[in-house]
């Protein structure tokens, strides 16, 4: 077995178990999607990319010689609780770079198509320059208080609990919105100006900051179009791309609440795009991300 592999299928930590991956050979992996962490449509988009980049890491870069730097995800069909199987193969490895694949099928039936791109760490760089985070206040302490939505302040230091009756993956992680407001609060953007969402994300548990969860981040917030309506919608994801912009080793960073900030600036035709970027506390550019979703009417 990899050390990658090892690492997801012994982790501590509830999402390190969830996004497990246990080698089968020649490129194959298989996996389980946890009802845990089940989002209105179906399984979380971001939960799902998780595993792939399990499987991705565990084949292309077992020890940590190359570093995951885009992932381009396509969700083909709704996942189902249960078995996933998934097969990795790599189309190009270059001296810097290289190109893979994997294929996410459950019952035969292909669930999920990506192309990810991996480089080795140290790159050259011929100019630098990056994002600055927006002013969000000081992260909660990770033991603090969450407390109901409706007694909730940005400046107060806590976590938000999640309402009654929330999908099963607003349990898994913490909380603490600054960027815009609630879902479903018709705040429709001005002309020319974007609908905006965001805040601090934190575990519960000491979750290292890796690859998977990174792109578990990428779209475990609210999307912000649901900010802009004033009623209830479905928007499930289309496809994700993620750049994972901070060098991330094979053992994660150290676990740290992540600034996440969230934007739409068109929602057109039935479908919406969304903007994501990470940050960590200290201002260090985590991952940047775009998808395309629904935006549709629930009836």
């Amino acid at each position: 077995m990899s050390a990658a592999a090892d690492t997801a299928r012994t982790g501590s930590t509830a999402f390190a178990r969830a996004t497990a991956v246990v080698p089968q050979g020649d490129g194959r992996y298989a996996a389980a999607v946890d009802a845990g962490w089940e989002a209105p449509t179906g399984p979380n988009g971001g939960y799902l990319a998780a595993i792939l980049v399990r499987a991705l890491e565990a084949e292309a870069a077992p020890g940590g010689e190359r570093r995951l730097r885009s992932l381009t995800v396509h969700y083909l069909r709704t996942a189902q609780t249960g078995p996933l199987d998934l097969e990795v193969r790599t189309v190009r490895a270059g001296r810097r770079l290289a190109s893979t694949t994997v294929t996410a099928r459950q019952d035969g039936r292909e669930v999920l198509l990506g192309l990810a791109a991996f480089a080795v760490p140290d790159l050259a760089a011929a100019g630098t320059w990056a994002p600055t985070a927006p002013d969000a206040g000081a992260p909660p302490a990770p033991d603090a208080a969450a407390v109901p939505v409706e007694a909730y302040r940005a400046d107060a230091g806590a976590w938000v609990a999640p309402m009654p009756g929330m999908p099963a993956i607003t349990n898994q992680l913490r909380l603490s919105p600054r960027i815009g407001g609630l879902p479903f609060a018709g705040r429709t953007p001005r002309p020319g100006q974007a609908a905006e969402t965001g805040g601090w994300i934190g575990s519960p548990e000491d979750q290292p900051i890796d690859a998977a969860y990174v792109a578990q981040l990428t779209d475990f917030w609210w999307p912000p179009a649901l900010g802009a309506l004033d009623g209830p919608a479905a928007a499930p994801t289309i496809d994700l791309t993620i750049h994972f912009r901070a060098d991330l080793p094979l053992g994660g960073l150290p676990a740290a609440p992540v600034l996440g900030h969230y934007a739409s600036s068109a929602a057109q035709g039935g479908l919406v795009e969304e903007d994501g970027t990470l940050f960590l506390p200290d201002g260090t550019l985590l991952a940047q991300s775009r998808q395309l979703a629904l935006l549709a009417p629930l009836s």
